[in-house]
């Protein structure tokens, strides 16, 4: 049985997503998530290249560790822009923290079925891949991320539905 990893109901979610973007080395870049009553979310902003900017992410603490250690990876639907985002998942709340990420470009006529293994999360530091870091630790899964990065300058747009766990 699928199960909810983030839901994007206003009525369901437990999340609270804080913007997080290059502002913290100069840059301009803006970004932000909204649920909706259709439970669709919105990950939404433009990123902006100047002063060495090039990126906007949103982040939301589990109110609880998640154990997703019974399942393989997350399943979501997703309609984007033409641009590649990147889902980052922690083992500490702590946003200085190691985060794992794994990229994913949506189609932009119709919703997309995308299935990111956990395997295949890559470890990164301010967003460079580090190669001496333990795998994910499934078992404690303590905040989510999502990220537009690689330097697509422009308005962002990616629609979603809920987040899943899968076998």
């Amino acid at each position: 049985m699928p199960q909810t990893l983030v839901s994007f109901d206003h009525k369901l979610s437990r999340l609270t997503w804080q913007s997080l973007g290059d502002q913290v080395m100069g840059g301009q870049s803006d970004g932000a998530l909204i649920h909706s009553e259709e439970g669709v979310g919105l990950f939404h902003g433009t990123v902006r290249l100047d002063n060495g900017g090039g990126f906007a992410s949103v982040k939301a603490d589990f109110p609880e560790p998640v154990d997703a250690s019974g399942f393989a990876g997350i399943e979501l639907l997703a309609l984007g822009d033409g641009k590649t985002y990147k889902i980052g998942l922690r083992n500490s709340t702590d946003r200085r923290s190691i985060v794992y990420q794994h990229a994913f470009t949506p189609g932009t006529e119709e919703w997309s079925r995308i299935r990111l293994q956990f395997s295949e999360f890559i470890p990164t530091w301010r967003g460079k891949t580090v190669t001496d870091e333990a795998p994910l630790n499934l078992s404690h899964l303590a905040s989510v991320s999502l990220f537009v990065s690689g330097r697509q300058a422009g308005e962002f747009r990616l629609r979603m539905q809920d987040w899943r766990l899968m076998q």
